[in-house]
């Protein structure tokens, strides 16, 4: 029997039992055997991977049309997007399915020793939206637009699938004078005493 999915969701565009479904699919949880650890070495009890619906054909096409929709018109008018590590980089391979005039760039961890040792690469717009799955904490975004600026990139704004309510992040970009637009929108359930 599947579990009851643990969050409050809020989906700013398409069919909120798509989003539930595909949400339950991609939420893992952690066994003793197999536990998930945070990025600061934390252990959790679950763990949201986009991963896994952004490597499924049919998922994949969905979710961007839900982004196709957000940067052309429904949050953005974007011409070209930017993003970063495996999840994002996923993400803009289905809005470029789905808009095939879009351009887009890849920001990498590092410069590669060799060949052009870009740090972005791909196209070279004069702006874009940066594209991520997950937000919380704003960190990934904040880097991201640091860098693209520095590659003479201008940043229109930030667009995630999913938006953690419980995190800093949209306040952080709001502050640094960043637009930053979500798709879903997850609250922790409230426990009853």
């Amino acid at each position: 029997m599947p579990r009851e999915f643990p969050f409050l969701m809020n989906a700013r565009r398409g069919d909120a039992g798509e989003w539930r479904r595909l949400l339950s699919d991609a939420l893992i949880r952690g066994t003793p055997e197999s536990p998930i650890v945070s990025r600061k070495g934390q252990r959790r009890s679950m763990l949201l991977d986009m991963r896994l619906p952004l490597t499924n054909g049919a998922r994949a096409g969905w979710i961007g049309e839900q982004l196709a929709w957000a940067l052309r018109g429904g949050f953005f008018d974007a011409r070209a997007v930017a993003s970063s590590g495996v999840p994002g980089t996923l993400a803009v391979g289905a809005v470029l399915a789905q808009l095939p005039d879009m351009e887009a760039c890849i920001i990498r961890d590092k410069r590669k020793t060799y060949g052009r040792r870009r740090l972005v690469e791909g196209a070279r717009p004069e702006s874009a939206v940066y594209i991520d799955d997950i937000m919380v904490g704003g960190n990934t975004a904040l880097r991201a637009i640091k860098v693209l600026k520095a590659e003479g990139i201008r940043v229109e704004g930030v667009l995630t699938i999913v938006c953690y309510g419980w995190g800093r992040g949209a306040a952080r970009l709001s502050s640094a004078g960043v637009k930053a637009a979500h798709l879903v929108h997850l609250q922790k359930k409230r426990r009853l005493s």
